[in-house]
């Protein structure tokens, strides 16, 4: 391909090559780039101590929804620490709370 501009000689350019569209099956297999699933997440554990999670980790962790969550803390069934708008609870708390049953004597 040749391009003319004003007053210049004719410059040669290199051919593009064109691109393949991506199949809806290509688009589910690349990873989103946007998006970073442990961005938020608890770290592994280092030492042997426990991971601390925040509200939502740990809902997930119990399956619960995030009302339910707080209700348990406010009833005193979770110990959870407040730090700052959100509650940090550790992982062997939310153990105990699953091994003792205590979700089904409400």
């Amino acid at each position: 391909m040749t391009v003319f501009k004003e007053g210049r000689e004719a410059i040669p350019m290199a051919p593009q090559k064109k691109r393949e569209k991506m199949t809806s099956v290509d688009k589910r297999m690349t990873p989103d780039r946007r998006v970073n699933p442990d961005r938020r997440r608890s770290r592994p554990a280092l030492n042997g101590l426990t991971q601390v999670f925040n509200t939502s980790e740990a809902c997930l962790y119990l399956r619960i929804s995030r009302p339910t969550f707080l209700k348990l803390i406010a009833a005193g069934k979770i110990r959870a620490k407040k730090i700052g708008k959100g509650w940090r609870v550790l992982e062997t708390e939310l153990e105990r709370f699953l091994l003792t049953g205590e979700m089904a004597r409400q």
